[in-house]
This record gives C-alpha cells, structure tokens and sequence, in this order.
C-alpha cells in the first residue's frame, strides 16, 4: 500500500443523473474474501465492494447455494425478499431484470465460505439481465477478471450510484428496494501498475460489444461516485485507454497468449 490511503472518501454530488449521499456513514461489513459498505439509511443495499483475487484454485458447484438474507446485519441493510426480480412489477417494454452480483460466485469459488457468502442479499441488487448477463458489459468486467488473474494479481473496487431515477424503482413493494441507476467498477493489476474503470448504466442496452464507450478515470469515479473506499495504489497507477482484450471460444478464455476455462 502507499503512504496517501484515501479512507472512506464520501464524494460531493455532481451533475450526473442526481447523487446523493448517505445520511450517515455506511456500515462496513468484512466477508471471507471481500469487503462491502452499505448504506442502511437511504437506499438499503450496497454503495461499494472490494476484494483482491490470484489464480483461480477451485471451481465450487453453484447446485444448493441459495440468495438469503444476512441475520448478522440490519434488515435495513439489504433487500427484504431473496425472490426473484422477475415480477409482474416490472413494464415488459423495459426488460427483465436478475438479483445480480456485485461480487461474483465464480470469483470466490476457491474458498466455500466465501463463495457462500457472495449469495447474501448484501451482496446482490437489482440489475438489467441484459446488462448482467452473457453479452452484457458487467459480465465482460467479469470475463477480463477471470482472464487476467491467471496473469497477476488482481485488486477490484467497484459498486453502485443509486441516482434519483424512479422510474426502474420496480421492487420498493416486493423487495423493499430501490434500483440503483448505475454500477460501476476498477480493476487493478498489479504487474504493470496498471487500471481499467467504467461507470454502466444499469440498462438493457449496456452491452458488453460497446464496453469502451463507459470508460473512466480514478477522477471521474472520485467526482461521481456516491461512495469511495480505499485507494491504495491506485493513485499512482496509469489508466487503460481500452479494456483488456479476452478471447471467448466456448468455455476457454485467452488474453495475452494466457488460456484458462471460464469456470
């Protein structure tokens, strides 16, 4: 870590579709594996996560594992209901929507208790399933990750800005839970002191074939984000112009002459 930590930093509103802040500091709670804040006040998920990853050494079996709500925390924390976002809530012109990760299964699976515990309500918010899903830009994120660790460590803040968008507020009745208007991420490696960030709107169209379009700096983040945690390194680091290229072919994923399976 470098001497300037950047410690739990609340960023000022900007004109961005609306930021807000939370009415108190968010609760910071450790899991195996990763870090989340939450914000128990306003919004009742997540604003932030962290977690650092190497090789991947394990490949759990997702058969058995269920979303469930966190007993050690507040209600008031996290969604109230771990079914499905596929209401009858949701106007079908605006597309369906997934209780999406904000840390993924995959990237947890060389530890069961951390794998477990990426399936808490903390750790999941409403997310457009095109966004979301294969061919989505959030699992393209998760696609450069699963690639890259096989190549260096990898270090990985990222989160949400919930803005004032009511209308894909779909679940405040059945969830007790706002939809966040964006998400966000930065992955660091470490090798060549180097980092990838985007800001995503939680859209339908956020596709991962226009990925570059939602690159940002450390300065964008800093000025627009609801919530930042600690920097470390980041500060130094020089920035990506272009996401880190990954080859799919079934299963098998390749970047920078590295091959490994998608699981």
């Amino acid at each position: 870590m470098t001497r300037l930590l950047l410690t739990l930093l609340m960023i000022l509103s900007v004109p961005f579709t609306g930021i807000t802040q939370a009415a108190s500091a968010p609760l910071k709670r450790a899991y195996h594996g990763f870090t989340l804040w939450l914000d128990c006040d306003t919004h009742h998920g997540a604003l932030a996560f962290y977690y650092e990853i190497g090789k991947d050494t394990g490949n759990i079996d997702r058969k058995g594992h269920d979303f469930k709500i966190d007993h050690s925390i507040p209600v008031s924390c996290q969604a109230t209901s771990s079914q499905s976002y596929r209401t009858k809530t949701v106007p079908p012109h605006t597309g369906t929507w997934d209780r999406g990760h904000l840390v993924p299964a995959n990237h947890m699976d060389h530890n069961a208790a951390a794998f477990a515990d990426t399936f808490y309500l903390t750790n999941i918010l409403p997310q457009a399933s095109a966004f979301n899903q294969a061919k989505g830009a959030w699992f393209q994120t998760e696609i450069i990750t699963e690639c890259y660790r096989e190549i260096t460590p990898l270090k990985i803040w990222g989160g949400v800005i919930w803005g004032k968008d009511t209308q894909n507020d779909h679940f405040t009745q059945s969830h007790g839970i706002q939809t966040p208007d964006y998400w966000w991420k930065l992955i660091y490696r470490e090798d060549n002191n180097e980092y990838l960030a985007w800001i995503f709107p939680n859209h339908r169209s956020t596709k991962a074939n226009k990925i570059d379009d939602y690159l940002k700096s450390t300065r964008d983040l800093q000025s627009k984000v609801d919530f930042f945690s600690a920097l470390g390194p980041i500060e130094k680091a020089k920035q990506s112009r272009t996401s880190w290229p990954v080859k799919k072919s079934g299963g098998i994923l390749k970047c920078e002459g590295r091959s490994t399976s998608l699981g």
